[in-house]
């Protein structure tokens, strides 16, 4: 997993610097709609209330074995904030602004993640506010009285801690769109001060999140615009979202993707059935293309189905742990709409792509 989020990483500075910007709403290959890593993190979160958690300290953890080759990969110097606890607050705050802004514009303009600004900072204790404009990991959802923004709070901590050379750097959401706010507000501070602490521990313990994907998939399938940025992310950012999750123990957590991806395939069955009205396969099919960006063969065997996802170049799918999410939602999708519960038999890479074959 440590491979594929570094190889992400690469590939979006690598794009942002020779400037390869794609427009937004293209069905190249680079992109899909925002609703698919939304709809796997925040399943993922319904289901259990630790994932929150592990979504914010893989994405933290990452973040900072990735911030050097960041740095380097922009041109700065590797120790460019050497002792910048002693820095005058007004340098520290032009600096970090000037720095964090160049670092997070490059990455996500090209990821088309959002835009950043550092709004405060001061040095003692430390404490640096950020607003988050068009965050891609809540656009289009509303009704919360919570932030649900982990990802994004764990990499802006990762990062920014390897930045300044600080081990005890962290982050929480203090407004989100999802809860009615224009945009999604963090405070990244030391684990020093108990407030800090206190709202940081809240931040990764929400109360049980139960959020209408259904109507999100709905805004999804009739275009309509969730955000400024407009509703397509970079496939990077999917590989980023889906490699962290697995990171800490690939074989488990693919195992827990594979369940809720057929719970939620279930789920979404009767949308997908309503809003495309014509033949299964061919409904399966056009979800996928017009969603995920990914082209599905399906060939119907009587005994069993088998289901040919040609991958795109992004290897957003690229191991059977990365795909075990589509996997599972792919079974419960289609067992939702031929009403007959269809299991995984078997699943491999081939020259077409991944093969995944279904059984009653």
């Amino acid at each position: 997993m440590n491979k594929i989020i570094e190889s992400a990483w690469i590939e979006l500075l690598t794009k942002a610097t020779k400037k390869q910007e794609t427009a937004s709403g293209t069905a190249g290959n680079d992109g899909v709609d925002l609703y698919v890593p939304q709809s796997r993190l925040l399943a993922l979160a319904e289901s259990n209330r630790a994932i929150p958690r592990l979504i914010y300290l893989s994405a933290q953890d990452s973040a900072k074995k990735n911030a050097y080759l960041i740095v380097r990969k922009l041109g700065m110097p590797s120790d460019y904030f050497w002792k910048f606890e002693f820095w005058p607050q007004e340098r520290a705050y032009t600096t970090l602004a000037k720095i964090v802004h160049r670092i997070f514009t490059t990455i996500m303009n090209e990821a088309r993640e959002g835009k950043l600004v550092v709004k405060e900072l001061t040095i003692e204790p430390l404490q640096i506010r950020i607003d988050f404009e068009s965050c891609v990991e809540c656009a289009g959802i509303s009704g919360l009285k919570h932030g649900i923004c982990y990802y994004h709070a764990g990499t802006f901590a990762g990062i920014i801690a390897a930045l300044l050379n600080l081990e005890d750097l962290d982050c929480y959401e203090t407004s989100c769109h999802s809860s009615g706010s224009e945009s999604c507000s963090f405070v990244l501070g030391a684990k020093t001060n108990k407030d800090f602490v206190r709202n940081f521990e809240v931040f990764l313990s929400p109360p049980e999140i139960k959020i209408d994907l259904l109507d999100r998939l709905s805004s999804s399938l009739k275009k309509d615009s969730v955000r400024s940025l407009g509703n397509m992310v970079d496939a990077n950012y999917l590989r980023l979202v889906t490699a962290n999750i697995l990171l800490d123990n690939p074989r488990l957590f693919s195992d827990m993707n594979s369940e809720v991806g057929n719970h939620f395939g279930h789920t979404i069955s009767g949308i997908v059935d309503k809003f495309y009205s014509g033949e299964k396969w061919k409904e399966v099919e056009n979800y996928y293309r017009d969603v995920c960006r990914l082209n599905l063969e399906i060939i119907d065997k009587n005994s069993e189905v088998q289901v040919t996802v040609k991958e795109t170049s992004t290897t957003v799918y690229s191991t059977k742990e990365m795909a075990s999410f589509l996997e599972g939602e792919l079974s419960g999708l289609i067992s939702g709409l031929t009403g007959k519960e269809m299991k995984v038999k078997e699943s491999r890479f081939t020259g077409d792509g991944l093969v995944i074959i279904l059984v009653p």
